[in-house]
């Protein structure tokens, strides 16, 4: 269960690495908007690595 869990949420940072940028801030003319979204996306993929990782190794 835990490989699908990783999958889907790999599938849903995609999405939103691809869509936001394009659909939602892209008619923005401020920078900064940019600069927000690519930081908090950013510090989303680490967290999720360290949660994902912080079991490695570890017996089911």
């Amino acid at each position: 269960m835990k490989g699908l869990t990783s999958s889907v949420m790999l599938i849903l940072l995609t999405a939103i690495d691809l869509g936001v940028p394009y659909l939602m801030i892209g008619h923005i003319p401020s920078i900064w908007a940019t600069y927000l979204f690519w930081t908090l996306l950013t510090l989303g993929v680490i967290l999720f690595a360290i949660v994902y990782t912080s079991q490695w190794g570890r017996q089911e």
